[in-house]
């Protein structure tokens, strides 16, 4: 069978959050932008390279990452987030979770700097979102999910089982400490790094 290549970067956001977790389940929810920002920076970084070895996958057509103000960023991931979500492919709905503060600071930073659709109002009200696909959007991966290897939905699951099931803070912790060129421009770097594992 060939494996058809994957040429948009959407396709690994849908097929992250399509992948079975640590349940076992497919579609299993994913908590927060912030995570699935840092999440698919750490799969560039660390699955990417494993992950194409068995399909055509251009790293043009992946998310693009910079140092920011908060870490590795693409305002793109929050873009498709917001397209998926108009368009029913994903839906929100509000976590018992306390939004951490770093999140927060990332979410309304982001607003006033790169999405002019979003009010201060908007953002003061915003509370942690968990993630997951609808029927329509379950529908539209698991087209992509089918054609994948069974090396790449092994490499999936164990990646999204990992970094779903990390508390954010620790997922933070990881990234600023492993890939420091990454957050040469945080103003939060001190409070990441000095911050405990445990911490949620």
């Amino acid at each position: 069978m060939s494996i058809k290549p994957i040429d948009n970067r959407k396709d690994f956001l849908l097929l992250l959050l399509y992948s079975p977790g640590k349940r076992g389940e497919r579609n299993e929810p994913i908590s927060g932008r912030t995570r699935l920002v840092k999440m698919l920076f750490v799969f560039r970084q660390e699955a990417l390279p494993l992950f194409k070895k068995n399909t055509k996958v251009d790293e043009r057509n992946f998310y693009q990452f910079f140092p920011w103000n908060f870490g590795p960023f693409s305002s793109d991931v929050y873009d498709d987030i917001n397209f998926f979500l108009l368009r029913g492919f994903i839906k929100a709905k509000g976590s018992d979770e306390e939004l951490l503060h770093e999140a927060a600071e990332e979410l309304s930073r982001w607003a006033s700097e790169f999405d002019t659709a979003s009010s201060e109002s908007e953002i003061e009200e915003f509370e942690e979102e968990v993630f997951s696909l609808t029927e329509k959007g379950a529908a539209f991966a698991e087209a992509l999910y089918a054609d994948l290897s069974d090396s790449q939905k092994s490499l999936l699951k164990e990646f999204k089982s990992k970094f779903s099931n990390t508390p954010l803070r620790a997922i933070l912790r990881y990234v600023y400490s492993q890939y420091p060129d990454s957050t040469s421009k945080s103003q939060i770097k001190d409070k990441v790094l000095g911050s405990g594992l445990a911490s949620h």
